[in-house]
């Protein structure tokens, strides 16, 4: 005896198998003496009204997220940024009253990876913002990728400062010419190491690569392919980076290529290198992951980019 107004959700119905919401309203009927008798109203199928407030909600939880986020990276690169400035103002301060020439080597010294680390703080910035705006540009160039690999090399072996780590190259052929980016593929290995050396303080840190294919890299790293019936098999270029450090748990590897994701806070960095390695990875149409045992077993980042060696 009273009006109503019901919303109700059915995974299937007399009219339709597929899910459905309902919405129905109605308002009692009375006979001559005042007596309900039943009710008359209207039943409306609103689906696509309550998937657009789902799909509303979503994008909203979404908005929240990505505010968060971004105040997080905000505060996160307040401190990064102040961190190598501090080193490089203070140190030029006392270079100035410094005469022993071997503290003022190391002072300079000093000065120089601040500097280093200032500017791969602003290029992972830069490309981070470059990445909102669309796909990171390739620029693909026939190079011989054996010399640019060993010249890379050279100066990422400057960066491992530990005594007890050993920095190993695995350059198997005297000569790559592929037709690829050198550009973004340096800057793969160079994140990939750059990431290692902080988690890595005894054994080793390996960087290598390799000519192989699809079903060889899956071979190699465990990766799951999903190819289409009757495509060719594709060969690539595989680098990788392995190192004896921290290691990464089986529950965060996917989450590690994600912005501003960082297993340890009080490790220094953006938290962008790998998400700007993955977005190279899809551009190109290649592969990337880890593999990792866990904490305290070390990790391999890898990389699979599609090419054609030439001198084969």
């Amino acid at each position: 005896d009273k009006n109503f107004n019901v919303t109700l959700h059915f995974r299937k119905s007399l009219v339709t198998e597929v899910p459905q919401w309902i919405s129905v309203n109605g308002i009692p009927i009375y006979d001559d003496e005042g007596h309900p008798t039943g009710h008359f109203g209207v039943v409306r199928d609103v689906t696509s009204l309550m998937e657009a407030r789902e799909q509303l909600m979503r994008e909203t939880n979404r908005a929240e997220d990505s505010g968060k986020l971004k105040s997080v990276f905000l505060a996160n690169m307040t401190h990064e940024i102040r961190t190598p400035l501090n080193a490089i103002v203070g140190f030029s301060d006392l270079l100035q009253v410094i005469d022993n020439p071997q503290e003022r080597r190391e002072f300079i010294r000093i000065i120089r990876n601040n500097c280093d680390m200032l500017i791969r703080l602003i290029n992972d910035i830069i490309e981070a913002s470059n990445m909102n705006q669309g796909p990171l540009a390739i620029e693909r160039e026939e190079v011989d990728f054996a010399i640019a690999f060993s010249d890379i090399c050279q100066s990422l072996a400057q960066r491992v400062e530990e005594p007890d780590v050993q920095f190993i190259v695995d350059n198997p052929y005297p000569s790559f010419l592929v037709t690829i980016d050198k550009g973004r593929m340096q800057q793969v290995i160079t994140n990939f190491t750059t990431n290692a050396v902080k988690y890595t303080h005894k054994g080793h840190i390996k960087v290598g690569y390799h000519y192989m294919s699809e079903n060889e890299l899956s071979e190699t790293t465990g990766f799951v392919l999903h190819q289409e019936d009757n495509q060719p098999e594709r060969n690539g270029l595989y680098m990788y980076c392995e190192d004896t450090g921290a290691g990464i748990p089986k529950d965060k590897q996917t989450a590690v290529f994600e912005r501003f994701v960082k297993l340890n806070d009080f490790v220094q960095g953006t938290g962008l290198g790998l998400s700007i390695c993955k977005s190279i990875a899809d551009r190109c149409d290649g592969h990337i992951g880890v593999m990792s045992e866990g904490e305290g077993h070390g990790s391999t980042f890898w990389i699979w980019i599609p090419c054609t060696r030439k001198d084969a």
